[in-house]
């Protein structure tokens, strides 16, 4: 599996920033072409990214398999074409908070060799909504 993680500062304690990052209706507002469907977020809970370019739709499929609130939480991707897992972990900073993102991914009928070697971009891409997402 391809992976890539990122740290970020976020204005905000970490019950604020938890409750901003977890906002699923945030994430349809900074992830362009995406719908972020389900909720609300808890032990178990499954939810989608609907990404859609015309008559084309992608559903990200996704549970969550550890939820510790304004602390930590693991997301899997359980869907076809994206699996893999997600791990965000929240430290206060101050008057801020610590972001940590850590992501591992695989798209089906892709080499895990050709998907790390997109792990770049996709990380700039990541980083981009995280900031958005979780903007006071």
């Amino acid at each position: 599996m391809a992976r890539f993680w990122f740290d970020v500062l976020v204005p905000g304690a970490p019950a604020q920033v938890w409750e901003r990052l977890w906002d699923l209706d945030r994430h349809t507002a900074a992830i362009p072409l995406t719908t972020t469907l389900g909720g609300p977020l808890g032990p178990g809970a499954g939810f989608v990214a609907r990404t859609r370019l015309g008559p084309v739709a992608v559903d990200d499929e996704m549970v969550v398999r550890l939820w510790e609130p304004h602390e930590h939480a693991v997301i899997e991707k359980v869907g076809r074409p994206l699996t893999g897992q997600i791990e965000v972990t929240l430290r206060p900073a101050g008057a801020d908070t610590r972001l940590r993102w850590e992501q591992r991914y695989a798209v089906a009928r892709v080499p895990g060799a050709l998907a790390a070697l997109a792990a770049p971009a996709v990380r700039a891409a990541y980083l981009h909504a995280v900031r958005q997402i979780t903007r006071p």
